[in-house]
């Protein structure tokens, strides 16, 4: 039986900078990355450009579980909304998570484009997602018609009301369990809320 083969430099360096980002910030060198995987800087710099495009490639990695639940395949979008729906509300209160949070709101004016970027690799790419998912799920009369980035937007606001704010803050936030019972009826909300009109309601509407 063969051993198994070690992480790859791209591998090591990427998880080096998962790490190194999420306990410090942007701040991060790419000296501190280079010795933490234990490659050298020339080798860090031939995989990631820049930090800036480190970064991304650390916060798109950080995210990729909320793109999987996009991205398995569901056969309505009740099942699509709860698989996100229990993904995202966990990965936002996530400690490390949280952490990284606090540590950019701080230094975001300081490092803008750092900010920038970890909104648009992160909850702004998933936003896109479920947007598109959503639209399509207008289009096929399983939600009434309406703005799909709106609709997008409001749901993702929904799965954790005012956790962001605790967890930014450093207060004690929902713990797991009234977490995902907290998603579940914020997925039941947002179903109820944009449930297609019925012919009933539709006729009573136009009549009044």
């Amino acid at each position: 039986m063969s051993a198994p083969s070690s992480p790859s430099a791209h591998q090591r360096i990427l998880d080096a900078a998962c790490k190194l980002f999420l306990e410090n910030g942007y701040r991060v060198s790419m000296d501190a990355v280079a010795r933490h995987a234990g490659v050298s800087k020339q080798t860090v710099y031939a995989h990631f450009s820049s930090k800036d495009a480190l970064f991304r490639a650390a916060v798109e990695a950080l995210v990729t579980p909320l793109h999987a639940s996009l991205d398995a395949h569901q056969d309505n979008i009740e099942s699509s909304l709860r698989s996100l729906a229990e993904t995202y509300s966990r990965h936002t209160s996530d400690p490390s998570n949280a952490a990284l949070g606090r540590m950019l709101v701080a230094e975001a004016p300081r490092f803008p484009r750092a900010a920038r970027q970890l909104f648009q690799s992160g909850s702004g790419a998933v936003l896109e997602r479920l947007s598109e998912r959503i639209g399509q799920s207008m289009c096929h009369g399983e939600l009434r018609r309406d703005d799909p980035r709106q609709a997008a937007e409001l749901f993702l606001s929904m799965l954790n009301g005012m956790n962001p704010q605790r967890n930014l803050l450093g207060l004690r936030s929902r713990g797991r369990k009234a977490q995902d019972m907290w998603a579940s009826h914020a997925v039941n909300v947002f179903l109820r809320a944009y449930r297609p009109h019925s012919p009933a309601h539709s006729s009573r509407k136009s009549s009044s």
